[in-house]
């Protein structure tokens, strides 16, 4: 079974970056006679027309960090937590540099399309430059998109390589050997991109792909925030607001409906999709975002748990059968809740799943960042004898500096990929938590009653967020004595979710003692880490991940 995912717009690569999570605990899976396994691969491709759009450089790079360790866990010969899925992530070009970049340049050489264009469009948007995105005009894109995906087979012709081409050349070969073929879209109906995109691209790949093998899925991300007020002209400048939201997430979705996009059945020749999954919240439930941008390297807009559900959506998607028996499936479905406010059990028949798989690596974020990395750091550049000298490095490490300095920079850069896919995921998980909704928090008096291996804690992350925040995501290159003095108050937030039994000696002793009764896996640098980091793994939770 072949497994795509489209990330459209930045809304689309905000959903992508948390795909990048749920795969690390093992959140695609399929289910075969009762047993759950990994789905082996899913290949990714960014649609977006802002290449500088920090959402989408930042999604781009937590799957880098995400699928190195994952081909560490290649070669590692043990049964391990998470990290089964291989992600292959690319960015479509769409050869910017070659295209007319506004409806002004397309029609600047064609007198009739000149008058069609301003009679269509005003003169901020048929100025606009694409790759600034659509701000939230969707009659733009549509133009673009027709202009791209058209001249698609030209590029096939000339022999110019392209990351669309290539994607369809994959989805045919796998039809033509009989396997299954899933592709799902996610973007949101209330911006540009995504709003244009996924209908254009989403009609596109039926056309091209009419086989009975081929099931077609999407995300439509409905409002779900507010934007800050914009402190510009709007009468010489596009900008984004969120009175408009409604209205255009209104308009998209009657369109959705007059078009039929839905499919009735397997062999309905005129709809386009299998299956589409709404999500969006009531206007009192919008968070107004703290740090918002319209486009290029400043759009990092904050993470939300609306993308973490459509995450979770997209995971049913290809886990669930539209063909045969299973015909019954194809629907439009909105994600049913279950709880008043956000929490483990908002994922139902998932929480357990969810609540041991994300919390214990958040937990043994906590650890690593707090205890173990700057130890390790020093293991690596001070040699065997700095590991054979702390307790629970030596079963990993101490064979290490036997192998001589490439397998030395090898654990140096393994190390340092960790760090840096950790650092991306507690920031994205305290990004979450930063915006939920006021009415969807729970109290003091809730989360009190709740056991600590059941909630997100609160204080921890907020230690997590300060650390980070204080030492950037490189604290290799400042002081180590500074930065584990740094992490003192965080350590204290940990021992209140992991019982020490050793405190005279370490404040996470439990977790520590844990991880000191392995054994050192092979010779080289890949198996040591991985047996060092699936044992804290294990170590963090008082049950196992799934």
């Amino acid at each position: 079974m072949g497994c795509y995912a489209l990330a459209i717009g930045g809304t689309g690569n905000k959903i992508l970056e948390g795909m990048v999570y749920l795969a690390a605990i093992d959140g695609f899976y399929t289910v075969q006679n009762g047993i759950s396994r990994p789905i082996p691969e899913i290949r990714m491709l960014s649609v977006d027309v802002d290449s500088a759009c920090g959402n989408t450089t930042r999604a781009k790079r937590a799957s880098e960090y995400y699928e190195e360790l994952r081909s560490a866990y290649g070669t590692f010969p043990h049964p391990h937590c998470g990290f089964h899925t291989a992600l292959t992530v690319r960015r479509w070009n769409m050869n910017l540099s070659k295209r007319a970049m506004s409806v002004d340049k397309m029609v600047e050489n064609h007198r009739q399309d000149q008058v069609l264009s301003n009679a269509l469009y005003s003169k901020t948007e048929s100025a606009l430059e694409y790759s600034e995105g659509f701000r939230g005009h969707p009659d733009l894109g549509v133009l673009f998109f027709a202009d791209l995906l058209n001249g698609l087979d030209s590029l096939r012709q000339m022999g110019q390589p392209d990351e669309m081409n290539e994607l369809l050349d994959q989805i045919a070969l796998e039809l033509s050997q009989g396997e299954t073929v899933k592709v799902f879209l996610c973007g949101s109906i209330f911006g540009g991109t995504g709003a244009s995109g996924i209908p254009a691209i989403a009609k596109f790949l039926r056309q091209r792909f009419p086989d009975s093998g081929f099931e077609l899925g999407a995300m439509l991300m409905l409002p779900y925030y507010q934007v800050p007020p914009a402190q510009r002209d709007e009468e010489a400048e596009i900008v984004v607001k969120s009175s408009a939201f409604l209205d255009k997430a209104r308009t998209a979705l009657q369109y959705y409906g007059m078009e039929g996009m839905i499919r009735d059945h397997e062999k309905d020749e005129n709809g386009v999709f299998d299956a589409l999954y709404l999500l969006g919240l009531p206007p009192e439930s919008f968070v107004t975002t703290s740090i918002y941008s319209t486009g290029s390297q400043s759009q990092e807009n904050d993470a939300h748990m609306m993308e973490w559900l459509a995450c979770r959506c997209a995971a049913a998607f290809f886990r669930t059968g539209f063909r045969g028996a299973e015909e019954h499936n194809i629907d439009c479905y909105y994600y049913q809740w279950h709880t008043r406010q956000f929490c483990w059990e908002s994922f139902d028949s998932e929480a357990r799943r969810y609540r041991l798989g994300y919390g214990n690596l958040l937990k043994a974020s906590a650890l690593f960042f707090a205890e173990c990395y700057p130890t390790l750091l020093r293991c690596t550049t001070s040699g065997s004898k700095a590991a054979r000298r702390v307790g629970y490095c030596a079963p990993y490490f101490s064979r290490l500096s036997r192998q001589g300095g490439g397998e030395q920079a090898k654990m140096e850069r393994l190390l340092r990929s960790l760090y840096h896919f950790l650092a991306f995921y507690c920031n994205w998980m305290i990004q979450v938590l930063r915006t939920l909704p006021p009415d969807m928090c729970q109290n003091k008096a809730e989360e009190a009653a709740l056991p600590d291996n059941a909630l997100l804690d609160a204080s921890l992350m907020n230690q997590l967020y300060l650390l980070l925040k204080q030492y950037g995501l490189k604290p290799e290159e400042r002081d180590l004595s500074v930065y584990r003095r740094a992490c003192a108050a965080l350590q204290k937030e940990l021992d209140k979710l992991v019982i020490s039994r050793v405190p005279d000696r370490y404040p996470t002793g439990k977790v520590i003692a844990g991880l000191g009764g392995g054994i050192c896996y092979g010779q080289g640098a890949e198996n040591a880490l991985c047996s060092f980091f699936s044992v804290l793994l294990s170590a963090v939770g008082e049950e196992e991940m799934l």
